[in-house]
């Protein structure tokens, strides 16, 4: 396993206090692990002109990742598997390496691991390839309340196209799933998220994985959310798949991964058709390769899956332990401003460690695009609308929401410099004007 003990996993970050910081417990709110002592890797962040606090949307990269995309195109620029000059076997070398990587990062099988565009893509690939053949009219798809759409849409379409059933597992009022949880009668797939990426709840998926499974119910993880920002669990070990985007965690735009255990994707078939996932072909039929590559048709994203590597160096040499404590501490630095600042609501779990990542809130009574767009002129950068979750806001009666999500390069200046533009933002977002 990958994300093992890491630099003193007893980093609950003690830190530095930045000059005019609030006080609170967490006064410092950055490890010696992450933060400041990891940000000068990404060249993005060089001129701290910004607080990068829209890390939920997507990461930045660092310098590993980006000169590997180069070294890729100037040192290894070829197709994969289908040549044995020097070119083509270092790109198939780069690609395969990389599907090895990841593989051990989630402790998988090589086999296990498919590339996908995205983790849309990988969702879209289990709903199509392996779950719409087993659906019949009167089965029932399992979500939780807390799901992004592309862990929602593409079960709604299934349904429809099979006359399944979606069943919704609901939340409280705090975004936490509702216990007990009980699967209904006839249910052919669980499909939930670890992290919700609209409200940061952490779910229990080690106990959700295992209730669904004794009832012979497999499960999709969206994990997109917690990777890299959460040490594996037993949940995430076990479930059938597992869905997320490199983009997330630090590495390149353009691919993501489907891990699925080796004997679902044996039921899996494929839903993209043409060169490279044949084994053989005639006139009149095809014959699939074996798993994974059955399911990467046609010239996949050789260089960003080669690239993707150093990210996950990155997150192994820091430890995923020693990242949570960092992100939690930012996390409780922010929760602790909001909460003084006048005129804002905070959605979500106000336990702490019923949270990773994210932080969204609502100003009643004025419009988030706007203090969004405020904050901007500020140096911060958060996001603003439903956040591919509408359907957990609007059960949470909020939304759109400002939502800020913090990384392993975010400080604690980041979180005071929203907070100290935050009342600006406010008074803009309800009267149209800056609040001079």
């Amino acid at each position: 396993m990958t994300d093992g003990p890491g630099p003193a996993s007893g980093a609950e970050s003690a830190g530095r206090a930045t000059p005019g910081a609030r006080p609170g417990p967490t006064s410092g709110g950055e490890s010696a692990a992450a933060g400041e002592a990891v940000r000068a890797r990404f060249p993005a962040l060089a001129d701290d002109a910004l607080a990068p606090l829209d890390n939920a949307a997507t990461t930045h990269r660092p310098r590993a990742v980006l000169d590997a995309l180069v070294r890729f195109y100037t040192e290894a620029n070829a197709n994969v598997h289908r040549a044995n000059h020097r070119l083509g076997m270092a790109a198939t070398e780069a690609y395969e390496g990389a599907r090895r990587r990841v593989a051990r990062f989630l402790d998988a099988r090589p086999e296990e691991v498919v590339f996908t565009r995205n983790a849309t893509d990988a969702v879209n690939l289990v709903a199509r390839g392996w779950l719409e053949p087993r659906l019949a009219p009167g089965d029932v798809v399992c979500v939780t309340a807390l799901e992004h759409h592309s862990n929602l849409v593409p079960w709604q379409e299934v349904c429809r196209r099979t006359g399944a059933r979606l069943a919704v597992l609901e939340v409280d009022d705090e975004g936490r799933l509702r216990e007990p949880v009980e699967l209904p009668a006839g249910a052919k797939l669980l499909a939930a998220t670890r992290v919700s990426n609209a409200l940061g709840t952490i779910v229990d998926t080690t106990a959700l994985v295992e209730r669904a499974q004794a009832a012979g119910v497999p499960v999709l993880l969206d994990v997109t959310q917690s990777a890299g920002h959460l040490p594996l669990d037993e949940g995430t070990r076990a479930a059938d798949f597992l869905a997320l985007s490199a983009h997330k965690m630090y590495g390149p735009m353009g691919v993501g991964v489907l891990r699925g255990r080796a004997e679902r994707l044996e039921e899996m078939q494929p839903v993209a058709f043409g060169g490279e996932m044949v084994e053989s072909v005639d006139q009149h039929e095809a014959r699939w390769q074996a798993p994974p590559w059955r399911f990467e048709a046609g010239t996949p994203a050789v260089a960003p899956a080669a690239a993707f590597p150093p990210a996950l160096d990155l997150l192994d040499e820091l430890g995923v332990p020693a990242v949570r404590a960092h992100e939690k501490a930012l996390l409780a630095r922010l929760l602790e401003g909001l909460a003084a600042t006048a005129g804002v609501e905070v959605l979500g779990p106000r336990d702490l460690e019923e949270r990773s990542g994210v932080v969204s809130f609502v100003v009643p009574g004025g419009d988030p695009h706007v203090a969004g767009t405020v904050l901007d002129l500020a140096g911060v950068a958060v996001r603003a609308g439903w956040h591919c979750a509408e359907p957990l806001l609007r059960r949470m009666g909020r939304g759109p929401t400002i939502r800020a999500s913090v990384a392993v390069y975010s400080t604690a200046d980041d979180v005071d410099r929203l907070l100290e533009a935050l009342p600006d933002a406010v008074a803009s977002c309800r009267d149209g004007a800056p609040n001079h």
